[in-house]
């Protein structure tokens, strides 16, 4: 009776979410969620059903599960798909957010799809699918693209940050850096979240290829385990593999949303305050500085915070984590490996300081040209007037090749010293404790069989990114500072 309800209640939700087709914009979230539950559920429950021969105890209620895991799954199918195209028509009270006539060179008819896309859309990117299509066909125009999402709009944008930016500077001691956090902490919090399952979630693959090698190893003998776990143990890699490349998407789409948000608010930021400089303060700074403080400075800030930000705490919970499970594996000599990268942090620690004290002065020196060639572009006519070209060249000559390109040389030295280490440390680390643990060990977990062999190799390759990318976090944020 209760199966019966279930299905005549599934129905019913078929026809509301047909209704719901055409007069809601967006996919409801919690629905698609509480649909692919029910559905999985049922799976679950048919399979139960089949195994206890309740088809042949009880067809009704077999039929009434089959049924309802039908209606279910429609009601899922109907509630993913998109919604009618022409629901992204504007209508005359959008115009309001759209500016200027639409018939217009370079403007188009249609919204977003993303703004109308359900979660699983977004986590699959299929809202772009009608996109890439049309660009495989032909060249894409302006007009084949859609309209710029009203939160990316540079009106937008700057009047949440400098809302927030007056606050600070009403507070008497304004910060930059808490006028961002403000404006887009929970949007860095968001790319945080992928961030961290994506690192939690591919830790399980270590930890499962080792059980898979230990079941193929003992595939056949007496202490084999059921087939069964076989199975579960691939179709969980599987998984295991897809969520993490979900998160990581996820986490990288988010991250270039903030630091578009970011390059945004600084850039009209720094143009409106130079808009409002006095004549004493105009003299202060010139127009080259601006300039460079508009698209490089702004630039590396917002790089900086919206993509290397993240490594600040993820490195340090991936080398944890990964030298624990190298622990359980390899037992003390996973010490060895330790040792080698404590010596290799003053290297890298000296290395970048190197190139803080050189990316200072190289930008130094790219201020004293631009300002250069400032004067010399406002006083062209006089310069070719009274024949000067070869005393300006010779100035502009002497920095940017004496001064800056030598500066440049020495910086890329210096780098690539740097990344020589980056690149000989995780190396290092894995001969290191592999070899130890032969000489010295080799008894505490057992030989170096395929299963230490192979699941050590894959912590060592999941350790090698943040011992490789995480001291370039450093230059960065030096470089950010500058």
């Amino acid at each position: 009776m209760s199966m019966a309800l279930q299905s005549v209640a599934a129905a019913v939700a078929i026809r509301l979410h047909w209704r719901e087709q055409f007069t809601n914009r967006v996919a409801s979230t919690t629905l698609l969620l509480f649909w692919l539950a029910t559905v999985l559920l049922g799976l679950m429950r048919l399979r139960t059903a089949v195994a206890l021969g309740v088809f042949n105890s009880a067809p009704a209620v077999f039929t009434a599960c089959s049924v309802f895991l039908l209606l279910s799954l429609a009601a899922l199918v109907m509630e993913s798909q998109a919604k009618p195209h022409m629901l992204y028509e504007l209508d005359d009270e959008d115009e309001e957010y759209y500016p200027g006539p639409l018939e217009d060179a370079g403007r188009c008819t249609y919204q977003s799809p993303e703004e109308r896309a359900n979660i699983f859309s977004r986590l699959a990117f299929t809202w772009m699918t009608p996109l890439l299509e049309q660009g495989y066909r032909k060249p894409l125009q302006m007009e084949d693209t859609w309209e710029l999402g009203r939160e990316y709009r540079p009106e937008v944008v700057n009047a949440s940050f400098q809302r927030n930016w007056q606050e600070e500077l009403r507070s008497g001691k304004p910060s930059l850096f808490r006028a961002t956090m403000r404006t887009y902490g929970l949007s860095l919090a968001l790319g945080g979240f992928y961030k961290l399952v994506k690192d939690l979630v591919s830790f399980l693959n270590p930890i499962l290829l080792s059980r898979l090698i230990g079941f193929v190893s003992r595939y056949n003998t007496p202490s084999a385990e059921p087939i069964e776990y076989g199975y579960f143990y691939a179709i969980s890699m599987f998984l295991v593999a897809t969520v993490q490349n979900v998160a990581f998407q996820q986490h990288w789409v988010q991250n270039q949303r903030v630091n578009c948000l970011l390059k945004i608010s600084y850039t009209t930021a720094i143009y409106r305050k130079t808009m409002t400089l006095s004549n004493d303060a105009r003299q202060k700074y010139s127009v080259g500085g601006i300039v460079t403080h508009m698209s490089v400075d702004s630039q590396r800030v917002a790089d900086f915070t919206a993509n290397f930000s993240h490594h600040l705490w993820s490195s340090p919970l991936q080398i944890i984590l990964a030298l624990y499970l190298l622990y359980q594996t390899l037992g003390w000599c996973t010490f060895a490996g330790v040792l080698v990268m404590l010596i290799s942090i003053p290297t890298s620690a000296r290395l970048s300081r190197s190139m803080r004290a050189l990316n200072k002065m190289l930008m130094g020196y790219r201020d004293q040209r631009m300002k250069i060639m400032d004067e010399v572009l406002s006083g062209i006519k006089i310069i070719k007037l009274y024949a000067w070209e070869t005393s300006f060249l010779k100035r502009i000559d002497e920095i940017r090749v004496k001064l800056e390109l030598s500066t440049i040389r020495s910086y890329g030295v210096v780098q690539s010293m740097f990344s020589f280490i980056v690149t000989l440390v995780p190396f290092a680390v894995s001969f290191s404790t592999f070899g130890l643990y032969s000489l010295m060990d080799n008894t505490s977990h057992g030989p170096l069989t395929p299963q230490l062999v192979f699941v050590s190799l894959t912590l060592f390759n999941m350790v090698r990114f943040p011992l490789s990318h995480g001291p370039m976090i450093i230059p960065a944020l030096l470089e950010a500072m500058v």
